[in-house]
């Protein structure tokens, strides 16, 4: 099986730096420009799928439309982004000292990190990460797959794929991977990661560190 993950495109708030997990906010014009730039890439590489799994979130599957046919994409909410409860909407520069050690924990020491209060955990993140692989794995050998989510969420998926501890989740959200890049995994008896973060089609790069 062919398995490729995307990132939802460029939104506001990534450009205001505020966290962005259950909440949401449109994509920019850049936003709309590289997916447009992904659809052109998938298109002249031939690429098509047997599934389109995203998450309902506005921002994914608005991203998910500008590449697809509505009618092809399946809304999975197991794909939705981390819940950042308390710090939903606010801007990193702006966290306080006390929220500032959570924020600390949960990009650079993801092995301690608990949970944002009244937001989700690691283990919640990766039991929804588990049950959607789980599914996938059942379908025809020779099916290929495209995921649309989000930045937390794509790195707690490859990681559960790579059998990743939650301490070595560093490896892969440094920096955190850019709206409209593939990233491509086979399938067999096991996960293979064949290439990470590929974006040198796109106009404009995200530069942000969360999703």
């Amino acid at each position: 099986m062919k398995i490729y993950i995307t990132r939802h495109s460029k939104t506001i708030w990534n450009n205001e730096l505020r966290l962005q997990g259950r909440g949401d906010s449109p994509l920019t014009n850049d936003g709309i420009l590289n997916a447009l730039a992904l659809k052109k890439y998938l298109n002249d590489s031939n690429l098509d799928f047997d599934y389109i799994y995203s998450s309902p979130i506005k921002r994914s599957y608005h991203t998910a439309c500008l590449l697809f046919d509505e009618s092809r994409i399946i809304k999975d909410n197991r794909l939705m982004e981390m819940d950042f409860g308390d710090l939903e909407g606010k801007k990193i520069h702006e966290l306080k000292d006390n929220e500032k050690i959570i924020y600390d924990d949960l990009w650079n020491h993801p092995e301690r990190f608990d949970r944002i209060p009244h937001g989700e955990s690691y283990d919640e993140v990766i039991e929804r990460c588990q049950s959607f692989l789980d599914d996938i794995e059942h379908l025809s050998k020779n099916s290929t797959v495209l995921i649309i989510t989000h930045g937390m969420f794509f790195i707690v998926l490859l990681a559960t794929m790579l059998h990743l501890d939650k301490k070595d989740y560093v490896k892969i959200n440094h920096p955190v991977v850019d709206g409209c890049s593939l990233t491509f995994v086979e399938f067999d008896d096991d996960y293979h990661l064949k290439y990470y973060n590929k974006h040198d089609y796109l106009p404009h790069k995200m530069e942000d560190i969360y999703n």
